[in-house]
Formats: C-alpha cells, structure tokens, sequence
C-alpha cells in the first residue's frame, strides 16, 4: 500500500513541461563535404634521396585547394585526399629528419584546408621491389610519433609498404603474388597496429590478410564493435572495385579456392558496419566498364559493402561512365554516412538543476555508418552564449542504408546556464580538441534550412525557455536538503520536495 502511494505520489507530483513537436524536410539533392567520407583525389610521389623534396602535398601549389578551378571542381564536395608516400629512396635507409618534417608540414596543410587523409606508404609503383622486414619496421618505428601528432587529420591508415603500391600482391620480399599471411607479412601487421594511432582503423587490401590474423572467419559483432581490440582495429580497402575475378582477387582464397567467395562477401558485409571500407575501381577494359557501371549495379554494391571512400578518377573508363549516367552524384551524396533529421519531440521550457526530455529521429541514407569516435551535443544557443550538453548516444551506431536511429534521453540542465530563452541545436563536432572548434570537421545533416555554417550546427528549429531550479539538486541523494524524501523507482532516484520531484543527475542504483 505505501509502494502504491509512493508510486502515485511520483506521478501526480511530476512536472509538466510544454513540448516542441517538430518534423523536418530532408534534402535528397544538395552535395555538400562532410569530414571523413567521399570521394578522394590522390597526391602522392616519391620522397627524393637528396630531401630538396620532402612534402607530397606541396605548399606552394594553392592551385589543388581552388575549387573554383573547373578541372577540380569534384573538390567542392570533398573533404578526404589520399596521401601516397613512395619511400623508394629509403629501401636500406633511414627515414631522415627533413622528411619527417615534411610529413608534419603536409599534415598541416590538410588542417590549413579543412582535410583529411587516407594515409599509405609504399616503396615502389613501378615493380615489386619493396624493402626488407627490418626496414619496414625501422620506418614504421620512425613514423610513430609523427602519426600520434598528426592523428586529428588521419582519417584511415592503410597497411601499404609490401608490395608494388604497396598493395600487398607483387612483392620481392614478402613472398610475391599471394595473399598468404606468412611469418613477415604477419610481422608488419603487428608493426603496424604498434605505430598506427590506437582511435584510427588500419586497412588491409584482402579480407584473408584480416582473418589468417585472427585465425577466424567470424565478423566482428556489435558488442566488439569500438572496443579497442585488434579485431575492432582492422578495416578493409579494395583496389579493385568491380573488377572481374572477385574483385581481382580481393574476394578470392589461395590456392586452389574460388576466385570469388560468396563467404568472404559476406564477411565484409558483416565487418564494415563496424570497420571502415573503401577504395577505388582499376577497370581499364571498356566492354567491363560498360556493363558495371551501371548505377544499380554499383549502388547495390556499395550499400552492401558500406563504402565510405572512393577514388574519384582512377578509373577513367569507369569514373567517366559513373559521371555521365548519375551514379558519381549519387555516390558524392551517399559514400559514407548521410544524416537526415526526422522529427523531434524538444523540450519548451525546462529548469536548471533537473532533467529535459530529448526525442530526435535521425536516418543514415548513407552507404555507411561513422567509424571514428563523434561526440554528439545538443546545444541551447542565444546570440554568442552557447552551452553543449553532452548525448550518451554513439553517432559510430547510427546505420546507414535507410535506418533510423531514435536518440531519446533525459539531458540535465547545468545550474550555470542563465534564464532565457534559447536555439536549439545539434552539434557533431570532430573529437579532437585541434579540430573541435572548426566548422569544417563538423557533421552537416540532408535537411532544408538546418545548416549554420558559421557555427558547424545544425538548428532543431526550436526555442527552449530556461528557469532557475533548485540548487544543489545534484547532490541531494548524498545531502538531503530540508522537508525532501527520496525514493527509488526503476534503478533511479527520485527527490521529493514539496510539489516537486527530481531526478539525481549522474544516479542510478545498480
């Protein structure tokens, strides 16, 4: 009898807050960058012996960043570029100072410009004679430091430096044109997850690279998913898109296995909702071309792969194809993640010192989800005063294909934000503190009049009055002010004071 009296007592005494109810109009057309998914154009080259050339991205050269310029006009859209290093000059060397340097100074033209990179070292494009295990792992030691400074603007590092291209396949000293993970090739893997920047995917060219690592075929799940581990650190590119023979092997076994395993596709179907995917096609035979550029013949396959990256013009035969029949637009709206706002149920007005209710529905229309960590804010905004209040929910899980997400949860509302009447807004910023700030390293949402360029915000289309409440409400479970009682109900603390009840920010019994 005192439970129910306790119960009803709760229900009767709970505040009753207006509420915004807002739906939003999704914009399927406009192609616009968004950090960490599209297309990339490359820049690469050798790194010369004498260090009078020490950069790939060559500061100089403003000329690559003018979107204006019609040759480049895909760059408007863009906001990674593939970064190939050739270290032919550096196969029994050491790596010397001025081009680390150089790599430092490279990085910071990407910030400079709003970029970030899919990052690969190679020793040769034009044979298979690479560099040696010790020197690998000589030059990935090397690298190590500088990757960790310049993790910010390192969208993906793919694992490279074995083979012609450093995809893996020609190779003097890795065994030549095999996927087999031998004893060296499993070294430079380990190498690799050492030096590659633990919040960062490494990228392996075949699925079988992955599992004889592992030694399991079993995808990575939902509960791995970002956990760390080196199975949830491994991700897959594919050089090969479209080609014949199971993507020119990518989905082949050695040996005497098909060239085109219905098994691994499935794998990398399962493990890219997780890990990122991405690449280019080498189709060079226009009869080829011609039957797979088809738009729903490569729409189909990078929604089931979860394409986040692609080469914008390698190749040509394909790329061109792509151009002319709609699908290069359609893949400049989808590659990687596409947010859209649904509906929202927002709070009219709340108290400071206790909790609002947030409803948002969010669709990925995108190939893929978000790999690196995002934090999500929603923000109360009032002329240049904005105060973020942090979501529990995980952007990386949001999935993509049609998918909607529901972020319902109940957000505290700090004692310190003044009574006023304030925007609100949903804010993706980057996660690291260098970029936070920058509207270029923020997530645009597909909808009509949201974006706020200036701020890298996108506006809920509503107002929420705030009042003073309380103070001190977040610790009263451990203090008790005057004439309160607490109760629990479902695993969470309840105050009751006067007419009044109140969730415990930060509370919860287990």
């Amino acid at each position: 009898m005192k439970k129910t009296f306790l119960l009803l007592l709760i229900a009767c005494s709970l505040p009753v807050f207006a509420v915004n109810h807002v739906t939003y109009q999704a914009d399927a057309v406009s192609i616009f960058p968004n950090p960490e998914r599209g297309f990339t154009d490359q820049l690469g080259g050798e790194v010369a012996l004498s260090d009078s050339k020490n950069h790939v991205v060559k500061p100089e050269e403003e000329w690559y960043w003018d979107v204006e310029d019609e040759n480049y006009k895909d760059r408007k859209s863009q906001s990674l570029v593939m970064l190939m290093y050739y270290l032919k000059n550096y196969k029994t060397k050491e790596l010397s100072s001025k081009i680390l340097q150089g790599f430092d100074e490279d990085m910071q033209i990407l910030r400079d410009h709003g970029f970030k990179c899919v990052l690969r070292f190679a020793y040769d494009w034009s044979s298979k004679n690479d560099a040696s295990l010790e020197w690998v792992q000589k030059h990935a030691a090397q690298l190590k430091p500088y990757l960790a400074k310049n993790a910010d603007v390192i969208y993906v590092l793919e694992a490279g430096f074995v083979g012609q291209w450093g995809e893996w396949y020609y190779s003097s000293n890795f065994g030549n044109e095999t996927q087999q993970l031998n004893a060296n090739r499993r070294a430079v893997i380990d190498a690799l997850l050492d030096v590659c920047p633990p919040d960062r995917f490494l990228l392996v060219r075949y699925p079988l690279i992955k599992t004889q690592y592992l030694g399991t075929e079993q995808a990575i799940t939902t509960a791995e998913a970002f956990s760390g581990a080196v199975n949830a650190r491994i991700g897959h590119h594919n050089d090969a898109f479209l080609a014949d023979w199971g993507n020119d092997g990518t989905y082949g076994r050695d040996g005497d296995g098909p060239d085109d395993d219905p098994v691994l596709r499935q794998y990398i179907a399962s493990e890219t909702l997780f890990v990122p995917n991405g690449g280019e096609t080498n189709v060079e035979n226009s009869t080829l071309a011609n039957k797979v550029s088809k738009m729903d013949t490569t729409i189909a396959e990078l929604s089931r792969f979860h394409w986040t990256f692609c080469g914008s013009m390698y190749s040509e035969k394909v790329t061109d194809k792509w151009r002319a029949n709609g699908t290069f637009a359609e893949m400049d709206r989808r590659l990687g993640y596409r947010f859209e706002l649904v509906s929202a149920e927002l709070p009219a007005s709340a108290k400071t010192g206790m909790t609002a209710a947030f409803e948002i529905k969010i669709k990925n229309v995108g190939f893929a989800p978000l790999y690196n960590e995002r934090p999500a804010y929603i923000v109360l905004r009032n002329g240049n005063q904005s105060y973020p209040l942090r979501l529990a929910s995980d952007p990386r899980r949001w999935l993509p294909n049609g998918e909607i997400t529901t972020v319902s949860e109940n957000v505290m509302i700090p004692m310190e934000v003044p009574e006023g009447t304030y925007e609100l807004y949903l804010h993706l910023p980057d996660a690291y503190a260098s970029l936070a700030s920058d509207p270029r390293y923020a997530v645009r949402f597909a909808n009509e009049g949201t974006w706020d360029a200036a701020t890298g915000m996108n506006k809920l289309n509503a107002q929420v009055t705030v009042s003073k409440g309380e103070q001190g409400l977040d610790q009263v479970s451990n203090n008790p002010l005057p004439n309160t009682n607490k109760i629990i109900k479902d695993n969470h603390i309840f105050i009751l004071r006067g007419d009044n009840v109140y969730t415990v920010q930060g509370q919860k019994v287990q």
